[in-house]
């Protein structure tokens, strides 16, 4: 799908959105440290209760963050602009005393990460992980349909509601995309490391496939149920993407799924699920799919997992399985799955379709094609080390960022 330019219409009424600083101050219990969920580049998020018993989060803009005005108002701008089920609703607005603050629909069940690693909540099945992948990639498929790019995908900014529904958050950072006929546009770099993009990060190029490769470090974090920088492990494990796609590559998917999932997930699942990371990861940006594709197969991988996976059909480990298995045997467990999803269609009345750009065939040729995406354009520092670095970061600066919104 091309990028489609977003009309930006008349300002809505300041009043139908304003809320009072008296009235947050309520809703806060004035800003009360015990009712802090989270904190970011633009400040401290807090739970409150509106008037009419709304919950609510509320972010607040610290005296000393580098984001400001420009960060408060674009993400205003567009949230009251934009609206579908897979993105974060902005609720309220109150800039009075020089005060910036945000008030979003509350998610109870947090960070996607947080059910990944780095707390007690109990982990996700493979389905409800698919699940939350397929509606991070809905929300952010929309902000690319309407020519805005995120410029910030990752665990921290993909938020769950009580049904452990996937929405996108923090869209302060966001930008509008190129011209249809440009591929990019040139910036000030802003990201987090371990997901931000060399070749954005080398360039200032920013496009849409500059989310796409940081969507696909969240595949990993899903897959791996693991931070995309973690200074405690080995050296060559320590960033998540360079280590996670060398794996994939050799067909060793196995070794790298987190252990909470790996004894109850088939290895087709996995081995489908690879695929796409590798996509997503791929070293030119040209060579990425765009989210309209990787929805699809998101979609039809998580129609698959739905539809139940027959126990004789064994694949071992990854998309690379190709090297030990036929082309032909690989068509065939395919070809079964596809039954069964056609299956589930029928009786859910829905379809479930892969892009059509895409072979899900775990054939030889895809096999060796992916060999020959080595490396990594993800940032890494001298000999593939990972760099020593956390938060977003903008050219030459970092700052932190350690939670929601």
């Amino acid at each position: 799908m091309g990028l489609m330019r977003l009309r930006m219409g008349k300002p809505k009424p300041k009043d139908e959105h304003y809320i009072s600083l008296h009235d947050v101050r309520e809703a806060t219990n004035h800003f009360d440290s015990q009712n802090v969920i989270g904190s970011g580049g633009f400040g401290k998020v807090y739970r409150g209760y509106l008037k009419d018993g709304t919950e609510v989060a509320v972010k607040r803009r610290d005296k000393d963050s580098r984001q400001g005005a420009e960060e408060f108002e674009n993400e205003k701008e567009l949230l009251f602009r934009l609206e579908h089920p897979n993105l974060v609703s902005l609720i309220k607005f109150c800039d009075e005393k020089g005060e910036m603050i945000l008030v979003y629909e509350y998610m109870k069940e947090g960070t996607l990460q947080s059910h990944l690693y780095g707390s007690n909540k109990p982990p996700l099945s493979w389905e409800q992980r698919l699940e939350a992948s397929t509606g991070a990639a809905k929300g952010l498929n929309y902000l690319h349909s309407n020519g805005i790019i995120h410029r910030d995908v990752k665990s921290v900014n993909i938020l769950l509601d009580e049904n452990l529904c996937a929405k996108m958050g923090d869209l302060g950072v966001s930008k509008a995309g190129p011209e249809l006929d440009k591929t990019h546009v040139s910036t000030r770099v802003i990201g987090t490391i371990g997901y931000l993009d060399l070749q954005y990060w080398m360039t200032g190029h920013l496009s849409v496939k500059s989310d796409v490769g940081s969507f696909g470090a969240v595949l990993l974090e899903v897959l791996c149920g693991r931070a995309v920088i973690d200074h405690r492990l080995s050296a060559e494990k320590v960033n998540l993407v360079c280590w996670g796609k060398k794996m994939l590559e050799e067909g060793n998917v196995a070794e790298i799924v987190d252990e909470k999932i790996r004894d109850t997930t088939h290895p087709h699942n996995l081995a489908m699920f690879g695929s796409i990371v590798l996509r997503c990861l791929a070293e030119e940006n040209a060579e990425r799919p765009t989210m309209e594709e990787v929805l699809r197969d998101l979609e039809w991988e998580l129609g698959m997992v739905r539809a139940g996976n027959p126990p004789d059909e064994s694949v071992h480990g990854s998309a690379s399985v190709a090297a030990e298995n036929s082309g032909e045997s690989g068509h065939a467990a395919v070809s079964s799955q596809e039954k069964k999803v056609k299956a589930l269609e029928r009786s859910q009345g829905k379809t479930y379709e892969r892009s059509p750009s895409v072979s899900h065939e775990l054939s030889a040729t895809s096999t060796s094609r992916a060999a020959r995406l080595s490396g990594s354009r993800f940032l890494q520092g001298r000999n593939g080390n990972a760099m020593k670095m956390k938060g977003p970061v903008e050219l030459e600066s970092i700052s932190e960022d350690e939670n929601c919104f």
